[in-house]
């Protein structure tokens, strides 16, 4: 099969994109595809490559997309079977990238665009997870109009904020991920919490402040739909953070850094019941968003019960990443999740171009 690899972006994850694309690139070639690296830059332009994503970005071979025919480079189609996109936050997880492929007639691996937009606006995700009755953590919503004057909106709730949410706040962009823009806030004083709204609107038109779980593990859980349609949940593993971070929560250098960090307890030591349960939430969430093909849940153990941070529709597959691992250790191979999730894309074109969109004759 000849796979599309899309990575980059206009994003705060670019280079947490680029390095999950080189992981990728080469299990798609031990799966035996032949793999089109096309790099999208920050500038939001899409180059062909000749090399592997490791090396520096090529800009000489421009990559255009047309609507109902596909990618092309100058006046010629390249020859794609189906894509995969390595990106992360906007502009690549969000929705428009899948609807981007879908338009021009690219199968695409994993979530498709209404999917991709629910698990990236945290808001909205939190608000269908409660609706299936999986627990979430208490939160308030700041759109762009209350940002507008942040101070202001502090001076007139900051009562009522802590009094719902607790001395302790955690204030993060309603639309990004890796960590990207967020403060913990233990004791929250009112500037405190105007200058992390303010770090926070500068990746996102909408900010959460939610309450600062202390004392919690944070766990996640790797879900696949395989071909045959079995629903894989994988773990749940503990993240443990050998930094011991202050912060209050996993920083994008522990998640990333190439020292101290971050890394799951696998085998896990959490209670055969607290799994199931969390496997069971984890599939819940992704069947209420209507995800396909693969997705991370991440949640917080706390002595009070399971809460479900949010869900990943775009996880990262870098060498450190935990996706890979989850589903490593039931067995399955990144070249294997691979191949899963491009026959899903496959299919769904498939079942796509099937439907009618004519009207009925009268």
């Amino acid at each position: 099969m000849q796979v599309a690899l899309l990575y980059g972006g206009r994003s705060a994850e670019h280079d947490v994109s680029v390095s999950s694309a080189i992981s990728v690139h080469q299990a798609l070639i031990e799966a035996g595809h032949i793999v089109l690296p096309i790099a999208i830059t920050l500038e939001g332009k899409w180059y062909l490559q000749t090399k592997s994503p490791a090396g520096e970005m090529e800009k000489n071979l421009l990559v255009s997309i047309r609507p109902g025919a596909g990618f092309f480079l100058n006046d010629t189609q390249l020859d794609v079977d189906a894509a995969f996109a390595t990106t992360h936050g906007y502009g690549g997880e969000d929705g428009n990238l899948q609807g981007l492929c879908l338009l021009s007639g690219i199968p695409l691996a994993g979530c498709d665009t209404a999917s991709s937009a629910i698990g990236m606006h945290k808001d909205l995700a939190s608000r269908l997870f409660n609706s299936h009755g999986i627990p979430t953590i208490a939160t308030r919503v700041l759109d762009r109009f209350n940002l507008m004057d942040i101070e202001a909106y502090v001076m007139d709730q900051f009562a009522l904020l802590t009094k719902q949410l607790g001395p302790h706040l955690f204030v993060k962009p309603e639309n990004a991920g890796s960590s990207v823009g967020v403060r913990a806030l233990r004791d929250a004083q009112p500037d405190q919490l105007v200058e992390a709204l303010r770090y926070a609107a500068l990746y996102s038109e909408r900010v959460l402040i939610q309450t600062l779980m202390e004392d919690v593990q944070e766990i996640e859980c790797a879900v696949l739909r395989t071909r045959e349609g079995t629903l894989v949940a994988a773990g749940p593993a503990v993240v443990l953070d050998p930094a011991k971070s202050e912060q209050g929560f996993l920083s994008y250098a522990h998640k990333y850094g190439t020292t101290n960090t971050a890394y799951l307890e696998l085998p896990s030591t959490i209670g055969e019941e607290t799994a199931k349960a969390v496997r069971r939430y984890a599939r819940q969430a992704f069947l209420a968003i209507k995800a396909d093909g693969y997705a991370r849940v991440d949640f917080f153990l706390a002595k009070e019960g399971i809460f479900l941070n949010e869900i990943n529709t775009s996880p990262g597959m870098t060498q450190t990443s935990h996706y890979p691992k989850l589903m490593a250790s039931v067995g399955y191979s990144l070249p294997e999740v691979l191949d899963h999730l491009l026959f899903d894309a496959l299919n769904r074109a498939q079942l796509e171009r099937g439907r009618i969109y004519t009207p009925p004759t009268c």
